[in-house]
C-alpha cells in the first residue's frame, strides 16, 4: 500500500514500484453494481496470467541456461535433465 512504513525497506522481498497500490473510494455507481456501501475502498490492479505452456517453456529455458552455466551438457526430456549425447 502506498504510504506503508515498509514501502521502501522491505528486507525480505524488496518492493517493486509496479506493486505499490493506492486504494480508492468507491463511487455510487460502483457501490450499487457490486452491492457494497458507497465510500467503501477498492484496490484495482491488472494481473497478467500466463498459459501452462508459456510457464513450462520459460522454466525449461531457464533450466537449460542454468545447466549450461554449470558446464553441464544436458537436455530436457519431459522437463527433466538427461545427458545430451548427440
Amino acid at each position: 500500500m502506498r504510504g506503508d512504513p515498509y514501502e521502501t525497506s522491505d528486507a525480505v522481498f524488496g518492493v517493486k514500484k509496479s506493486l505499490i497500490v493506492e486504494p480508492q473510494k468507491i463511487d455510487s455507481a460502483t457501490a450499487k453494481e457490486y452491492g457494497v456501501p458507497e465510500g467503501s475502498w477498492i484496490l484495482k490492479h491488472d494481473f497478467v496470467l500466463t498459459t501452462e505452456k508459456e510457464t513450462q517453456d520459460l522454466r525449461d529455458q531457464l533450466a537449460i541456461e542454468a545447466l549450461r552455466k554449470q558446464g553441464l551438457n544436458l537436455k530436457l526430456v519431459d522437463h527433466l535433465p538427461v545427458p545430451d549425447l548427440d
